[in-house]
């Protein structure tokens, strides 16, 4: 279960996940939505989901979005982007990395299946260790969370797990040799 609060405690990593989809407003109800989730790793353990921006937009508008939400998040907060596989996949990737350039971002490829990827934060979530910010995106979130994986949406969630993941990941990232500074 989630704790809904009026505001985030404070301290913690963040990241925000995105979950990426091409699909204009208008286009159906069972249309899949672009997601951004902004998870917090709090001081004690627990878990804050502290924002979820949701659109379906042409890829221009996604990627407006991207910028104008990575502009508000700061710096500091780390952004994970996917990458799907092939070539359209890397182009997308890099494109978008160099986009965001100024901000932490990683891609990652999803493997297995999305309940398995999501089971890890649904374990939190069932231990009672995550809560959310009230807010109006809130109810939306808290719907699909209760009807995946049988709901007919399932964008949220695996943005979250992936927010989740990014935040208890124990792979260190790679460092960077800054070589050039050797041949001053």
């Amino acid at each position: 279960m989630i704790t809904v609060q009026q505001a985030a405690p404070a301290g913690g990593q963040t990241v925000r996940r995105w979950d990426l989809a091409a699909t204009r407003q208008g286009t159906g109800r069972d249309a899949d939505w672009t997601v951004g989730v902004k998870l917090s790793r709090l001081p004690d353990g627990r878990f804050c989901v502290l924002d979820v921006t949701r659109l379906r937009g042409d890829p221009a508008q996604v990627e407006a979005t991207l910028l104008a939400i990575a502009a508000q998040d700061g710096p500091a907060t780390r952004i994970i982007l996917p990458q799907d596989p092939g070539q359209a996949g890397v182009a997308q990737a890099r494109y978008l990395t160099g986009r965001l350039a100024g901000y932490q971002v990683k891609t990652v490829r999803e493997t297995g299946d999305k309940a398995t990827r999501a089971a890890p934060f649904a374990a939190q979530v069932n231990a009672g260790n995550v809560l959310a910010v009230r807010a109006p995106w809130t109810p939306h979130f808290l719907e699909e969370l209760a009807a995946f994986p049988g709901g007919g949406h399932d964008d949220q969630v695996d943005a979250a797990a992936g927010a989740f993941t990014a935040l208890t990941d124990t792979t260190p990232l790679p460092r960077f040799a800054p070589d050039f500074l050797s041949r001053i």
